[in-house]
């Protein structure tokens, strides 16, 4: 199989999950009241939503800037700023394709090479990786009855079964297959060391290690600390604040609000365009853990998503203009 087979397969693959999550958010959706939902709904807090949506896309590229630094590049930082709006906008047609948009969109006007570019995305994944695994850890702490019951939930093959004792027998079954398998390993250990899958694992906990080397020369490291957590404060707070404009949600406290986040963020995480179904799917399970039936955590959903969504289309259609216009003025420059 070619290489476009593949990514044809490949993204077939990713629509097929979404869909099939897609169906699971809306399975007993009443539409009629998803609709009634959104009329009712406060869109004030939908709109700051936005706005701190876009804020962390900002603070994204500028912090991107400051990671350019070490390699000895000083992009303009709007193009960045642009770029990685309309990276997040390619990720919504294919997923994980924002990475290579972003990088060649700022090649095209500051002429910084794809590769070098590549690899600083490659540290931005790293860092975002140990954020949420941060706020996973925080969320533990917090809130880790709720947590639990969300992991068992996502993990359950019989919801709406009355089987209580399923989710047992699959956590029995889990950590058999791990043990097992650890075991097997560890007597196959020498041949499993040449094989791609330990490759790629060895590869992606080098990146890492890199990656926090690379942290640590940078030259401004204050302000990449704040930018960073800035971005995640955003994504916090963008999600939170929705909470606001239904009635079945206004009441979740702060820290319920970090483990409905922590479910938006495995929602992205999954490999769909643009999120659509993982990201309603595992929305509506971590509301349903705090009490919010399952047609109110999907009109909430809906709600968040939809307006990040109109938010990346604008945005990213406003920003891929203004790089056609910087392209258009480099071509200029170059020419007289």
């Amino acid at each position: 199989m070619n290489d476009k087979l593949k990514q044809i397969a490949k993204y077939i693959l990713f629509m097929a999950v979404g869909a099939g999550l897609f169906y699971l958010a809306f399975r007993n959706t009443e539409f009629e009241k998803l609709a009634n939902d959104f009329r009712k709904a406060d869109y004030t807090y939908v709109i700051l939503s936005i706005i701190m949506g876009y804020l962390a896309f900002i603070s994204r590229g500028m912090r991107w800037v400051l990671l350019l630094e070490p390699l000895g590049k000083k992009p303009n930082t709007w193009n960045a700023i642009h770029s990685v709006t309309v990276g997040y906008f390619a990720n919504m047609l294919v997923p994980r394709a924002g990475e290579l948009a972003r990088c060649t969109a700022l090649y095209q006007t500051d002429d910084i090479p794809v590769n070098r570019l590549f690899g600083t995305v490659i540290l931005e994944r790293v860092i975002d990786f140990l954020m949420l695994l941060f706020l996973v850890l925080l969320t533990l702490i917090l809130e880790f009855d709720l947590l639990m019951e969300l992991i068992d939930t996502a993990f359950s093959a019989t919801q709406g079964t009355g089987d209580s004792n399923t989710g047992l027998y699959i956590k029995i079954a889990i950590g058999g297959v791990i043990i097992i398998g650890g075991i097997t390993l560890y007597l196959l250990r020498e041949k499993f060391m040449l094989h791609p899958v330990y490759q790629k694992v060895r590869d992606f906990w080098d990146g890492i290690k890199e990656g926090l080397k690379s942290i640590s020369q940078l030259k401004s490291k204050t302000p990449f600390i704040l930018h960073t957590i800035f971005i995640w404060l955003m994504y916090y707070l963008m999600v939170y604040i929705c909470v606001f404009s239904l009635d079945a949600t206004k009441d979740l406290s702060p820290s319920s609000g970090l483990l409905v986040m922590i479910a938006a963020g495995f929602g992205m995480v999954v490999p769909t365009p643009g999120g659509i179904g993982a990201y309603h799917y595992l929305v509506m399970l971590g509301l349903g853990v705090l009490g919010v039936a399952s047609d109110d955590g999907v009109s909430f959903a809906t709600l968040v998503h939809t307006g990040q969504l109109v938010m990346t289309v604008i945005t990213g259609t406003i920003a891929a203009g203004f790089l056609w216009r910087a392209r258009r003025r480099k071509k200029l420059a170059a020419s007289n």
